[in-house]
């Protein structure tokens, strides 16, 4: 399997229906694990969904600890947060996006419970991150992967490979 190391622009990032406020990152990584010969536009589709998920749980890490958080959230918090850190990378570990999703729905779910108040009223309702990422734009080594190709077609067949991926979104055209 070849390994990506995943990295995106936060600031910039639409890949959640609201731009994340990321505690001043920048810059989110993540390592991503697929075939070499795996499809471009099938890479950069699931790209965008760990991307989503990882922005999505970091904000609402963000927004819940903003108003103060109970013990029990507190270290539900924590844990998710070390969980979609990009110290993952450094640890060689990779993020799963039914990890990150488990995560997201036990922080909402202690919320409510320690809170005791509605998901509207914790910031907790937002688009589902399952929704399609379009116009999204794969570069590595300095070119942008085209869709209708295969990783393979720019890295070779060697399943043993690791490359730096920068996640992009496309610019909008009126």
């Amino acid at each position: 399997m070849v390994v990506l190391h995943v990295r995106w622009a936060a600031s910039s990032s639409s890949f959640s229906s609201s731009p994340p406020p990321l505690m001043g990152e920048e810059e989110m990584e993540f390592l991503y694990e697929c075939a070499a010969s795996a499809a471009v536009a099938d890479v950069a589709a699931a790209l965008a969904g760990v991307a989503a998920l990882q922005a999505r749980l970091l904000s609402l890490c963000c927004c819940l600890r903003e108003r103060g958080a109970a013990a029990e959230l507190e270290r539900a918090l924590a844990e998710a947060e070390a969980y979609a850190s990009k110290e993952q990378v450094r640890h060689n570990r990779f993020l799963s996006p039914r990890a990150l999703r488990e995560h997201i729905k036990n922080i909402e779910k202690t919320a409510i419970a320690t809170v005791q108040a509605s998901p509207e009223a914790l910031c907790l309702q937002q688009k589902s991150s399952e929704e399609k990422h379009e116009n999204v734009q794969l570069w590595w080594a300095g070119k942008e992967l085209a869709m209708g190709k295969n990783l393979c077609d720019y890295i070779g067949v060697n399943d043993k490979t690791k490359i730096v991926i920068r996640l992009m979104q496309a610019p909008h055209e009126h």
